[in-house]
């Protein structure tokens, strides 16, 4: 009986640790982060608090992974373990050095130190990862009489380090590569969309997901595909193979498994996604729009045409059109007012029911679309200040 109760009590603690909510930090792209907090809550989670670029979620394991597959508009997932007052390199080590990474590392494998460093005493933020390197892997030898790799290369464990004057925390980074690198576009053309600030766009502007869609200077086809995704319901960390959590020991292959198959089975049958239309007036893009298309799996549900915006297919009755016009501002283009006014007449053409959303950094340009506004969302893309910008398409004779 008491061999019993003791396998008993070891499998109930077993699932009590993997039950553990820890705050996890969401990170985004500035503004995005009421969108974020808004895919969280959809999935059954509780929001802590949110800040301008980040979300703080409670999580347990299962809840983690499940965010590391789903989430469109996040960047990083990240579990702090370390957060201290460290002035200077050797005290930066010493904090790193009396942490137990023995029990989220293994000796064996490959490990990245990446993140931000803003210190008067490092010049290059290079070196700050080579003490937190140099901390961890010391401490994994004293523990396991050998440690893992470590470089550059973002396909085994990934740690965060976040060194702001004194203030550092130091966390594990669940998904190594951003999750704004869905895996589909290795090809890209002048200055183009983040798809994580793409599906933004889409969630913000509150597209029906059921209505066709007509994406004009759809450049290497970023909007459109994750158009499809979202339409598909299809979660975006399916196309990957790997990500940082998948190198740590709270990693949990069964229950990983549980969340990818969870995941398929709430897609969206092809046949009930809405027509989509991308075009390009350059026909160079739109083929690398077509590969991007092919390797996300759904160049079949997107509808590729070579014309000026002008001509683009825009479905009757009912339909979105989202744009992203060049800004003027890194390519160095011509006056854009002529353009910018054009767009506006066209939007303005158009006797469909829906909206037009049009993306822009030229925020003095973005009053020359002649148009009711409907709707208006701040959003960054880089450092640059944008705006999402929604005008309601109405058919001829209906009220304003």
């Amino acid at each position: 009986m008491g061999f019993f109760l003791f396998v008993v009590d070891c499998r109930v603690e077993a699932w009590q640790i993997a039950r553990v909510k820890e705050t996890v930090t969401l990170t985004c792209a500035k503004g995005v982060a009421p969108i974020l907090a808004a895919e969280v809550k959809a999935l059954g989670m509780e929001i802590a608090s949110e800040d301008v670029a980040a979300v703080l979620v409670k999580a347990d394991l299962q809840e983690q992974m499940r965010l590391c597959l789903r989430l469109r508009t996040a960047h990083r997932i990240l579990v702090p373990l370390i957060t201290c007052l460290a002035r200077s390199p050797k005290e930066l080590f010493r904090r790193i050095a009396d942490f137990a990474w023995e029990d989220h590392l293994g000796p064996d494998g490959y490990v990245r130190i990446h993140g931000y460093v803003n210190n008067e005493e490092i010049r290059d933020q290079r070196f700050a990862f080579l003490t937190v390197k140099d901390a961890v892997m010391d401490r994994l030898r004293d523990k396991y009489g050998r440690r893992p790799d470590s470089g550059p290369s973002d396909h085994g464990a990934s740690i965060y380090l976040h060194w702001n004057y004194e203030e550092v925390t130091i966390s594990l980074d669940l998904a190594g590569r951003p999750l704004s690198k869905r895996g589909y576009r290795s090809r890209a053309g002048d200055a183009p969309l983040q798809e994580a600030l793409a599906a933004a766009l889409l969630l913000a502007g509150g597209w029906p997901k059921d209505v066709p869609l007509c994406n004009p200077m759809g450049g290497s086809g970023t909007i459109a595909i994750e158009a499809a995704w979202l339409a598909q319901n299809r979660a975006p960390g399916l196309l990957r193979d790997h990500f940082g959590l998948f190198s740590l020991k709270r990693f949990n292959q069964t229950l990983w498994e549980k969340e990818v198959e969870a995941a398929k089975a709430e897609l969206v049958p092809e046949w009930e996604v809405p027509v989509i239309f991308c075009s390009d007036k350059d026909p160079t893009v739109i083929e690398v729009a077509k590969l991007n298309a092919r390797d996300a799996g759904v160049e079949h549900l997107i509808n590729f045409e070579v014309c000026d915006f002008r001509e683009s297919t825009v479905p009757e009755e009912s339909s979105w059109v989202v744009m992203n016009p060049p800004y003027g501002l890194r390519l160095e283009e011509d006056d854009l007012t002529g353009l910018y006014h054009e767009i506006g007449l066209w939007l303005k053409s158009l006797d469909r029911e829906g909206q037009g959303l049009v993306f822009t950094g030229n925020l003095p340009l973005a009053k020359r679309f002649g148009l009711k506004l409907a709707q208006k969302h701040m959003l960054y893309n880089g450092p640059l200040e944008c705006r999402l910008l929604g005008f309601e398409l109405r058919k001829p004779g209906a009220k304003a």
